[in-house]
C-alpha cells in the first residue's frame, strides 16, 4: 500500500476547511439577507413597515443596503453586523437610523444598477446621491 504524503493530507485538509467556511459564510450571508433577520431589531420594524409600502417591497434590505459584488458583500455585512452588535449589546440604540457615508454610497450604487437609463444623464453618483432627493421614496 503506498504511503500517502504529508503535503497531500495537509492540503485536502485545507482544502476541505476552505469549503466549510465558504459554505457556512455563504449560508450565514444568504441567512442574513432575510428581512425577519433584520426585523430582529426592534429599529428595523418602522422601515420594514413602510417598505411594504412601497414600490421596492419585491427586493430584499440588502439589494439596496449592501453591496452587490460577493466579496463585498460578505466584507460590508460583516463590518455592520457586528457595529450592530456592540450597538445592541453594550451600546444604546438609537431611535432614528442614519446611514453612514459608505452606506449612502452603496445605496446609490445599487439605486444607479438597476435605474441606469434613467439616472445615466444627472450628475447623481458623481456629486450626488441619489437619498438627496428620494430620501422618502422607499421608507417614510
Amino acid at each position: 500500500m503506498a504511503k500517502i504524503k504529508p503535503k497531500v493530507i495537509l492540503l485536502t485538509f485545507v482544502t476541505g476547511m476552505l469549503s466549510f467556511l465558504f459554505l457556512l459564510t455563504d449560508k450565514a450571508i444568504s441567512y442574513s439577507d432575510n428581512a425577519k433577520f433584520c426585523l430582529n431589531c426592534h429599529t428595523m420594524q418602522e422601515p420594514y413597515e413602510t417598505l411594504q409600502d412601497s414600490g421596492h417591497k419585491q427586493f430584499k434590505c440588502t439589494e439596496c443596503h449592501a453591496p452587490n459584488s460577493y466579496i463585498p458583500k460578505v466584507v460590508f455585512k460583516t463590518k455592520a453586523g457586528l457595529h450592530d452588535l456592540y450597538v445592541t449589546t453594550l451600546g444604546e440604540v438609537p431611535q432614528v437610523l442614519q446611514a453612514t457615508d459608505e452606506t449612502k454610497k452603496i445605496i446609490t450604487a445599487n439605486c444607479i444598477r438597476c435605474h441606469q437609463t434613467t439616472v445615466e444623464h444627472t450628475g447623481i453618483g458623481q456629486d450626488q446621491m441619489c437619498t438627496n432627493c428620494h430620501r422618502n421614496l422607499v421608507h417614510d
